[in-house]
């Protein structure tokens, strides 16, 4: 440590404070399962490594025989880890059993101990380099003994533990509330959109607009381009025949998707009307080529996604690339840029998350492809934040076994909130205003958690420099603390014994 010490600190190592001793036990229970039994724990470096600087649980207890051959240490001892991981601590809060890859560190006053403890955070890196260069960094109880450590006055240390603790203790408080804040946020962008397909955000909007044309007529208007689209598709087959129907019988064949059934759906605005999905857009899927065919992926250009892509808002990048003849000869079908998917089935919480296509793809037979009514342009992102809000409804929707999925005939028949579509842009308005400002509270939660992040290593500095609590003239000098620990142990006193914790 460099840079000069505070008035009554001396620069000390680690024998200079307490005892250092390895664990006695080169064997792991495992290994001899008469080591095992319910006498005495026996603490690894993993417990260590997990204990937060004070061990409270363990995951091996030792027998008689196992206490036989190793050694107890008592409450308060510092475990410090030399190997696999290197200066892990954690203070035992229980008498225990330990191997040789920890070492217990026990000085004559408990709070020396806490000290220690919190000082080998701050020095992890400067130990891990003095480890030779193996495959696996070890250090021994040589190196431990030589590294240096800024020892103040007995009493100084306790207040530097206490402050530290305390500290400790709201660092932790704050740490519990940030993590809790997504989890929040993201209930309330739940209620926000609920909000805005009940009508709540644009409520004043219509109270302003009363004579708008309703959503109904958007509706019809749709399936008349649609039954207008199927009937020139139909006469273009004809014409490829080279014949043309000599009546409209054919038009019969024209099958209307079926009007959604708002038994038990919510009552809407005045204005607005329930929709399927099936009657606003047009749903399709894709296809996986068969792998053990090389012209339908070797160089292969077009690209191709899975239901993986989903979870982000925008599929910008595809998960493989197919080729023209994989195209041509399969199921595929090329989804223009703007399409919306949907996860009919996948791991975890993939099934239902709806995302939009920022490249021109093909898909996998996962994804239910939504090609939505291109007029009005606000009908896509309407239907697209109707199906990210109604998420969860959606996999409810699901169907199946040990991992229930969804299917196009699901997708399809997703009611839907339609707004008037004068309304549709203000309502995108007010969402983007509240989501916008959610997102805001979560780039400052996460900036929040990014300083918390330096705010341990901050305190720990400055009390090694002495500047977290005062110090106090009429404090005994560390110089003599050491000294009297030096008499005491070449005078072969005996320790204070510690009390388990109860």
């Amino acid at each position: 440590m460099s840079g000069e010490l505070p008035e009554g600190w001396v620069l000390g190592k680690l024998p200079d404070l307490g005892e250092l001793a390895r664990g006695k036990s080169k064997h792991r229970p495992r290994n001899d399962p008469r080591l095992y039994g319910d006498d005495m724990p026996f603490i690894q470096t993993g417990d260590v490594a997990r204990s937060g600087g004070r061990i409270r649980s363990y995951k091996a207890m030792y027998s008689d025989l196992g206490v036989a051959q190793s050694r107890v240490f008592p409450v308060g001892t510092l475990c410090i880890t030399i190997a696999a991981s290197i200066a892990e601590t954690g203070l035992l809060e229980f008498e225990a059993c330990f191997p040789d890859s920890v070492v217990g560190f026990s000085p004559p006053h408990e709070d020396s101990a806490k000290y220690v403890e919190y000082f080998l955070r701050t020095a992890k890196d400067d130990l891990s380099r003095l480890a030779p260069a193996t495959a696996q960094k070890n250090i021994n109880l040589a190196i431990l003994s030589e590294a240096e450590i800024p020892v103040p006055p007995l009493n100084e240390q306790k207040r530097i533990v206490a402050k530290i603790d305390a500290l400790t203790e709201k660092s932790r408080e704050a740490r519990q509330a940030l993590d809790e804040v997504p989890a929040l946020l993201d209930q309330l962008r739940q209620s926000i959109l609920a909000a805005a397909f009940r009508g709540d955000l644009t409520k004043k909007w219509r109270e302003q607009n009363p004579h708008v044309e309703p959503a109904s007529a958007l509706l019809e208007r749709i399936r008349q381009e649609r039954r207008r689209k199927w009937e020139e598709s139909e006469l273009a087959k004809f014409r490829a025949k080279g014949k043309l129907p000599p009546d409209d019988k054919w038009k019969s064949k024209y099958v209307e998707p079926a009007p959604v059934d708002t038994e038990g759906l919510p009552e809407l605005p005045e204005g607005w009307c329930w929709a399927s999905v099936e009657e606003v857009a047009t749903v399709g899927t894709g296809a996986t080529p068969k792998r053990g065919i090389p012209k339908y992926w070797n160089d292969g250009t077009i690209p191709w996604v899975t239901s993986g892509a989903v979870n982000e808002e925008l599929v910008t990048e595809p998960t493989e690339f197919t080729t023209t003849a994989a195209l041509v000869e399969t199921n595929l079908t090329l989804y223009s840029s703007g399409t919306l998917l949907v996860a009919m089935y996948g791991e975890g919480k993939t099934r239902g998350m709806c995302s939009e296509l920022a490249i021109d793809a093909t898909t996998n037979q996962a994804l239910a492809a939504i090609m939505v009514h291109p007029t009005p342009s606000s009908l896509k992102g309407t239907l697209k934040r109707f199906m990210q809000y109604n998420y969860e409804i959606i996999r409810t929707a699901a169907t199946g076994g040990v991992q229930p999925n969804l299917n196009l005939s699901h997708v399809r028949r997703i009611a839907v909130p339609l707004p008037p579509v004068a309304e549709q842009a203000p309502l995108h308005e007010a969402l983007d205003l509240a989501l916008g400002r959610l997102a805001d509270l979560g780039k400052i939660q996460e900036d929040l958690l990014d300083r918390q992040e330096v705010l341990e290593p901050s305190i720990l500095a400055k009390a090694f420099r002495g500047e977290l609590v005062p110090q106090d003239p009429n404090d005994e000098p560390a110089s003599v603390l050491l000294e009297r620990i030096r008499k005491e142990r070449e005078s072969g006193l005996p320790k204070k014994s510690r009390k388990a914790k109860g």
